[in-house]
């Protein structure tokens, strides 16, 4: 119930509080990236598990979602440009879905929303609900920028793009920094 009272007040455009805020500490700015656990992995050669380890020296964003959420969806264009844009410079996105309702757990539906919006990412199925208790989440979506030494640099909660708010501008200069730093350097925090 706490995080469906997010996702509404994230779409009224309402400051929710974070995870942080109901007493429980999200990842921030010069945490450790919990490291990703279980699956399966669909959209990865042969099925095969990633971790943030093997992205060492390369900034990744980490996005959680489930396919039945409309503030996910409203992202999926804002990631393709930002993959479009950072993933010849080595940048990936590694999505964690974490379903809220029952029929999310259905992975032929999940399937079917991936092809349908063509997720080219890959995708971490977490039908436990594992990994978002280790990232401490109460809200969809949650971007994080995870530099290439496995640190937050930066997080968003909620929709990159509402009401003007800026977010997807507010990633990609973090990754230029991180790629003009070489991912290393003063860390930056924050969120909407």
């Amino acid at each position: 119930m706490v995080r469906r009272i997010g996702l509404v007040a994230l779409a009224l455009g309402v400051v929710v509080a974070s995870g942080a805020a109901q007493g429980m500490r999200v990842p921030a700015s010069k945490d450790k990236a919990p490291e990703f656990v279980g699956g399966p992995w669909l959209n990865t050669k042969d099925g095969k598990p990633l971790t943030l380890a093997s992205r060492k020296g390369k900034p990744t964003l980490v996005a959680f979602w489930t396919f039945d959420c409309i503030n996910c969806r409203h992202n999926l264009a804002a990631y393709e440009r930002l993959l479009a844009k950072y993933r010849p410079l080595g940048v990936e996105l590694l999505s964690v879905h974490t379903p809220e309702l029952p029929e999310e757990h259905d992975a032929k539906l999940l399937q079917q929303h991936i092809e349908k919006f063509k997720i080219s990412y890959p995708v971490l199925v977490d039908n436990s609900e594992t990994n978002w208790n280790r990232w401490h989440l109460s809200v969809w979506p949650s971007l994080y920028v995870v530099d290439a030494n496995g640190m937050v640099r930066y997080h968003w909660f909620g929709e990159l793009n509402w009401d003007n708010a800026g977010g997807e501008e507010k990633v990609a200069k973090i990754l230029d920094g991180l790629l003009a730093e070489g991912s290393v350097g003063a860390a930056v925090s924050g969120s909407h």
